[in-house]
């Protein structure tokens, strides 16, 4: 979640009230699972009931994640 969403990442100062809260962690989905011997893949998606994401014009966002649980480091992303 940090390399998608860092903790310093900081706002415009014309930020929508949108862009604010999907620039929240709490506005986000996680899910793993195994994709080979000592490889994870963690998707990070946006929650439809954060943010009133249901009402907003088509929404890209979130990433996919290949990570090594071996040395923690990521092997690739999707978004």
């Amino acid at each position: 979640m940090e390399d998608y969403l860092p903790w310093d990442r900081k706002l415009p100062r014309d930020a929508t009230p949108l862009y604010e809260c999907l620039n929240r962690r709490e506005s986000y989905m996680v899910a793993a699972a195994p994709a080979s011997p000592g490889v994870v893949l963690v998707s990070i998606i946006p929650n439809p009931d954060a943010c009133d994401i249901a009402t907003a014009p088509t929404l890209e966002g979130g990433a996919t994640y290949a990570v090594d649980v071996n040395g923690w480091r990521i092997l690739a992303v999707q978004e």
